[in-house]
């Protein structure tokens, strides 16, 4: 007598089960990104428009470049780019140690912490206004992709940003502060979406990038024309000048792309050469050289 009811019941748990499956799998065929968009900037594809002009006023400039670990990727891929083209590249150093006054070079540091990223932009200014500010002809500081969370406030963080370079540059006028966007994350593999969806936790997910792009698009509307290094334009613009794009609640984002990445968040050894292309190019076109 109690057979039927169990029979009807395991038949409509298989079926609920059947479409929790047939959701999941036309969620993950319908989430891949495969757009095909074009770049919004140049910066994307630049690797073969740098010249040797343009390396060799760079190797004549001073700049300071603020930073955490995807700096030091950036950095790591100058060297490559000078040597492709027969040429020394400029002293890389951390410090401040600097042999002679009138060659240019690249000064890097570490500034503040990573996740806190308004203690970033404390520490970037209080360098500047130290030694490093009389010292510079370009200056650039870099917020990580740890420092933006889907709960930032995007907002205030991006008021305090700007206040603080208007600052700079009313300050330091013969120093050019090159504008920088944040870098990105690859997309979550499916399990570790689905897992995100259903435990509410999407601490590196798409709900991240989604934050990221935010204050990238404030950061392009401020400075569009002005100095831009456009890093995330760069890591999520393919080869072929296809973008790694996903989306949010019905908003766009973009994403590292998978052939650039080295793990879910820094670059490999392609993808540090695209972006120390760019990252000079952003410096020639700032040098008074």
């Amino acid at each position: 007598m109690l057979a039927r009811p169990r029979c009807k019941v395991s038949r409509w748990l298989a079926a609920v089960v059947a479409l929790m499956i047939a959701g999941v799998a036309l969620w993950v065929l319908t989430s891949r990104g495969t757009n095909k968009e074009r770049s919004m900037t140049s910066q994307g594809s630049v690797a073969a428009d740098i010249t040797t002009d343009d390396l060799a006023k760079v190797s004549r400039t001073k700049v300071f470049f603020g930073h955490q670990s995807v700096g030091v990727n950036v950095l790591d891929g100058v060297p490559g780019v000078y040597a492709a083209r027969g040429m020394a590249a400029p002293t890389i150093e951390q410090g401040g140690t600097r042999p002679d006054k009138d060659a240019g070079f690249v000064d890097h540091a570490f500034i503040g912490e990573n996740e806190k990223p308004l203690l970033k932009i404390q520490d970037f200014d209080a360098k500047m206004r130290s030694e490093i500010g009389q010292q510079v002809d370009v200056a650039m500081m870099k917020l990580c992709y740890i420092d933006i969370m889907s709960n930032t406030d995007v907002d205030a963080l991006f008021a305090t940003y700007r206040e603080t370079i208007a600052a700079l540059e009313r300050d330091f006028p013969k120093v050019t502060f090159v504008k920088v966007t944040v870098p990105l994350m690859t997309e979550q593999g499916q399990l570790s979406k689905l897992k995100s969806r259903l435990t509410g936790s999407d601490r590196y997910g798409s709900a991240e990038n989604a934050a990221r792009e935010r204050l990238n698009a404030l950061i392009r509307r401020e400075y569009a024309g002005d100095h831009l290094f456009d890093l995330a334009a760069i890591e999520s613009t393919a080869p072929d000048g296809s973008r790694a794009i996903g989306t949010y609640k019905g908003q766009q984002y973009y994403r590292l792309y998978d052939g650039y990445a080295s793990d879910s968040g820094h670059l490999n050894g392609e993808g540090a050469r695209v972006a120390a292309t760019a990252w000079l190019m952003a410096v020639a076109q700032a040098s008074p050289k």
